[in-house]
């Protein structure tokens, strides 16, 4: 399940001399906005800043702004306005994104608090957009959860006054006040905010509602707001959407697989799986295998058994000694035991060395009362090493040799199964009643 997205890049606005030039003439179209800047503050500006600006001198041209705001005497004055707004473009043109907060921030204010306001409508919602981008970039990157908290805050409400001010908001701001809802509202990923969860969801539609052809990262953001809200089914109606849409993309084939799969829909997990691997995706061996415990899971031990059977020959499974014996398994289940123990059988040449594999193969001969054979292969078990667990090995060892009235094999494994502590107990019972049987065919050997 996808969780968050990564920031975004903010684009840079509009060259500084163009903004300057766009304020102005929003003051030549709107008359009753008499503000201009002072000779000292456009001489400034058209000579020292401009020449270092063009030359992409940012850092003379930020000291020429600084240099014009400290002569400034009425800090709230137009001039100081626009100093500190084409201090912050500059800023963001030297992508120091974080420092450029404090005079795009100042310079809003600034004209919020005069009416008319200094900066025209245009103007001030492109600088509250460019605050809420820069504070939701700050709080993606900085590790204070304190400052954290803060940035989403302020994020929020410039986007929300954005928002408000905005008759016809564009397909990607949309998806960024969403973006941005969601991230804060998963904050605390065991415990999200739902409800801020629905109102990004609520954005997202809006958004999906303006255009024809809609972005992936649209579909993905509505995608993850629908799983953190728990509506699998319209979450699954999406994916297959998707997967329809865009069948090459492996993440969506993966995620629907997974839906259907928490929603112990099996046989439609199943179909996914199929249709994946049809267009080229999830064939890797782990995909292979957890096709094959899906139908074992559902009872279909016959199409586990052949997927898996195919699998362990090709490749498409890991050869793991598991595996061999979970096919083994699912032939038990269809009561083919003497293919259970050919796929037992088969899997020791590929793990000669493992004990536990001759184990089961002795445990399915005695389920089908060959003994001599059992007997042939828990001693092949107790020469690799007894497997996972020697004393219960040595003690069935003890047991079919007993009942073949192979005593002397029977006291041996016996006593070796005394060695271990966890089977010291009842290899001596399988002790007493083995030397009592000795006893008995001696008896009657001396009668003879």
């Amino acid at each position: 399940m996808l969780k968050s997205f990564s920031s975004l890049r903010l684009a840079l606005a509009a060259p500084v001399a163009a903004l300057v030039l766009a304020s102005s003439a929003a003051a030549q179209e709107q008359p009753e906005r008499t503000y201009s800047l002072s000779e000292s503050v456009s001489e400034a500006l058209g000579s020292g800043y401009k020449t270092a600006a063009d030359a992409k001198n940012y850092d003379a041209a930020l000291a020429v702004l600084d240099a014009q705001l400290a002569k400034v005497v009425d800090k709230t004055s137009y001039d100081a306005a626009v100093l500190l707004q084409i201090k912050a473009q500059t800023l963001l043109q030297k992508n120091e994104y974080g420092r450029s907060i404090e005079p795009l921030e100042q310079c809003l204010q600034l004209s919020d608090t005069h009416t008319p306001a200094y900066f025209d409508e245009r103007i001030s919602q492109e600088l509250t957009f460019y605050l809420a981008q820069l504070y939701f970039q700050e709080a993606t990157t900085t590790k204070n959860a304190t400052l954290v908290v803060s940035y989403y805050d302020k994020s929020e409400k410039y986007m929300t006054r954005w928002v408000k001010n905005t008759k016809k908001p564009t397909v990607d701001a949309l998806l960024f006040y969403s973006s941005l809802l969601y991230n804060r509202a998963i904050q605390d990923a065991d415990h999200p905010d739902t409800q801020t969860i629905a109102r990004a969801l609520e954005v997202v539609d809006k958004a999906l509602h303006l255009t024809a052809h809609p972005k992936d990262n649209l579909y993905v953001l509505k995608l993850v707001c629908l799983q953190q809200l728990n509506r699998n089914s319209e979450a699954t109606e999406l994916l297959e959407l998707l997967v329809k849409q865009k069948p090459e993309n492996k993440t969506y084939w993966t995620q629907l697989a997974a839906l259907y799969l928490n929603q112990q829909q099996d046989i439609r997990a199943i179909v996914t799986f199929e249709r994946a691997q049809a267009n080229g995706f999830m064939n890797a061996p782990k995909d292979n295998f957890n096709l094959v415990g899906i139908h074992f899971n559902l009872g279909q031990y016959s199409r586990a058994a052949e997927l898996l059977e195919k699998g362990l020959k090709d490749g498409s499974i890991d050869n793991e000694q598991k595996n061999w014996e979970l096919l083994a398994y699912s032939y038990q289940q269809l009561n083919r035991d003497l293919k259970a123990i050919d796929v037992l059988k088969e899997a020791t040449k590929v793990f000669p060395k493992d004990g536990q594999l001759e184990y089961q193969i002795a445990q399915n001969y005695y389920g089908l009362e060959k003994l001599p054979e059992a007997l042939t292969h828990i001693q092949a078990c107790a020469t690799k090493g007894g497997g996972h667990k020697p004393h219960q090995a040595y003690l069935f060892l003890a047991y079919i040799a007993f009942e073949l009235k192979k005593f002397d094999i029977a006291l041996e494994a016996a006593k070796k199964a005394m060695t271990y502590p966890d089977g010291a107990k009842e290899a001596k019972r399988m002790l007493s009643a083995i030397e009592d049987a000795i006893k008995d065919r001696e008896a009657k050997m001396n009668k003879m």
